[in-house]
């Protein structure tokens, strides 16, 4: 109602200065200010038109989560799974970790990838569940077996560290693989790992060097030091100082502290100094 009763006066003042140039302004500016003045006018005109159309309604919002709400009760998934992040985030509503759990679950039990990922990191840390590892991996397995870069990492980090299954760091190598392949830096740089302790893998310096070189070029900074120590040690690479203090250095600005203090100690021993 606002915007157009804006309108309304829009209009209006557009007849009124029509009908002003129209008796005086033509006798006195003359032809060629009246268009000027004309075109003046139809601009502030639009402005105010934008500016009608631009005020929302308070209801605006309101469709969004109702229609989300009902797609989600009628069995949606992408739908259960949006309203989960609603409630998770409290967007347009309060928020309720409880209820995302619950639409996330929803959507998970139909296969919905990124919503059984999520359902894992809630039983992974306890959020508005009782925490357990055994249902984080049983939901981290379900993702990751649709390709879910996040949950194949997670699932390698679990099987690195035997939380909620047997410690096995050839799943771990293989979950990390899987990720890493989709381009997680996390995953690239842990594999990496890997491959320089020969755990779950064979050893192989070249394959180490090459998974942290494809951390590094996102800026992973464990990587980067990582891949410093790997030229400055000479494993699977020739020993190269110059590039081990690059690779440090940039993990130093990004605030690695151990990459500094490995910057120190080549420092002591004349490295980078001329």
């Amino acid at each position: 109602m606002a915007s157009e009763n804006l309108l309304c006066l829009a209009f209006f003042c557009w007849h009124s200065v029509l009908n002003l140039f129209d008796y005086t302004w033509n006798r006195i500016i003359g032809e060629k200010m009246r268009k000027h003045a004309i075109c003046i006018c139809c601009i502030l005109l639009l402005g105010l038109a934008a500016q009608a159309g631009s005020v929302p309604a308070a209801e605006e919002s309101l469709p969004d989560f109702v229609t989300v709400q009902k797609a989600a009760e009628q069995g949606d998934a992408d739908a259960q799974f949006n309203l989960g992040l609603m409630y998770e985030k409290g967007r347009g509503v309060p928020k309720d970790e409880a209820k995302a759990e619950f639409w996330w679950a929803k959507a998970a039990e139909q296969g919905d990838a990124p919503a059984q990922f999520n359902l894992g990191l809630m039983y992974a840390n306890g959020y508005s569940v009782p925490k357990d590892e055994a249902k984080a991996v049983h939901w981290w397995t379900k993702a990751a077996e649709q390709g879910h870069a996040k949950a194949q990492l997670s699932l390698g980090l679990l099987y690195a560290k035997g939380q909620g299954v047997p410690k096995d760091e050839v799943k771990a190598a293989h979950w990390y693989e899987k990720a890493a392949e989709q381009g997680n830096a996390e995953a690239q740089h842990r594999l990496g790992l890997l491959y320089a302790k020969g755990q779950g893998v064979p050893k192989d310096g070249g394959k180490a060097v090459h998974w942290f070189e494809k951390a590094v070029e996102q800026g992973h900074a464990r990587a980067q030091f990582n891949l410093g120590l790997i030229y400055a040690k000479g494993i699977g690479v020739p020993k190269d100082e110059a590039k081990a203090m690059h690779w440090f250095e940039k993990a130093a600005e990004q605030g690695h502290a151990d990459a500094q203090k490995s910057l120190d100690a080549l420092a002591k021993q004349g490295v980078g100094i001329r």
